[in-house]
């Protein structure tokens, strides 16, 4: 695997050579700590939307050992996330590590959760009092009046994230997959810098994600997966203009979108549209939950009520959803 510019003469492309992006030796694992936390939905496949965090390095006990989480977060599910990151290679201890995180978190309550999550966005304002099922709603649920009836931890989602996820991680993760139905993923990264002095995250997924089918617990029906050969947010948007007609001037509704959907594509999950409409809508509040991979398709003129964004007419909005001129 790798990353490479392309160097060729004038506008003669075919004389192009591939020179190879070099990996920067700084660490960079603090770092990416804060990127993930700004990012969180590139621990996600496109279609389960987002993670919203409630804790980083919060002080857990197992027993009588301690130990520090690097990430903490909830999914559109009400699942609890945790990740470890890793500088280097990963050590046969990671497996434990992460493990001891699970048994630890699968036990918290919503309120115990609640806690946990106020404690974090108390570092940024002291007065934050959101409990969970609050921020759940903001983030995945801005422009529903449904009454939230949301089962937070019911699973748990582990990810080991390192520069280098070694055979021995490789097979044990996917054996806790596929013998014991553990959601463990383990990624790859790695941080290049080009000559000019830009930098490029390269990650790839080792383990995990889409490779087997994740339920919600026992009982439940499993969670539907994107296995279309199209990107989810394509053929949103292409309902979306066949709804409006491609006119700026109409509107719709993430329902609408979700009825013409599941005529062609009938295991589409209704949480995918909210979030990709959230997503690509650029003056949504609750954009700022969905950093990655944003495109500005949409404009917000009610509750649960959208058109397609008109630039000239719009403005400029950030990818917070803030208006920016």
């Amino acid at each position: 695997m790798g990353l490479y510019t392309l160097k060729y003469d004038g506008d003669d492309l075919s004389s192009g050579v591939l020179e190879k992006v070099k990996t920067d030796s700084i660490d960079f694992e603090k770092d990416l700590e804060n990127w993930l936390e700004n990012s969180p939905n590139v621990l996600l496949d496109e279609d389960e939307g987002s993670i919203i965090w409630i804790g980083r390095q919060v002080s857990a006990t197992v027993g009588e050992t301690g130990c520090y989480p690097d990430l903490i977060g909830i999914d559109a599910e009400g699942d609890l996330v945790m990740v470890e990151l890793k500088k280097g290679k990963t050590p046969r201890e990671v497996i434990a590590q992460i493990l001891e995180y699970a048994a630890w978190g699968s036990s918290l309550s919503e309120d115990e959760l609640t806690l946990v999550a106020q404690n974090y966005y108390r570092k940024e304002d002291c007065q934050f009092s959101k409990s969970l099922i609050d921020l759940h709603r903001e983030a995945f649920l801005p422009d529903s009046d449904e009454d939230l009836k949301v089962e937070f931890n019911r699973n748990q989602k582990l990810f080991i994230v390192a520069e280098e996820i070694s055979p021995v991680i490789a097979e044990v993760a996917l054996h806790l997959r596929e013998k014991y139905k553990i959601d463990i993923s383990c990624l790859r990264y790695e941080v290049l810098k080009s000559k000019q002095g830009e930098y490029f995250i390269s990650t790839e997924k080792v383990v995990g994600f889409s490779d087997i089918g994740k339920k919600r617990g026992p009982g439940k029906t499993p969670i539907s997966r994107w296995n279309e050969p199209v990107k989810v947010k394509d053929v949103i948007h292409n309902a979306v203009l066949k709804i409006t007609g491609g006119q700026k001037n109409s509107t719709f509704s993430p329902a609408e979108v979700y009825t013409e959907l599941i005529k062609e594509y009938p295991d589409i999950n209704s949480n995918t549209v909210r979030c990709q409409i959230i997503q690509n809508c650029v003056n949504h509040s609750s954009r700022k939950h969905y950093p990655s991979g944003q495109q500005d398709y949409y404009f917000r003129i009610d509750k649960g009520l959208f058109r397609l964004y008109d630039p000239e007419k719009d403005g400029k909005w950030n990818f917070k959803g803030e208006r920016i001129n």
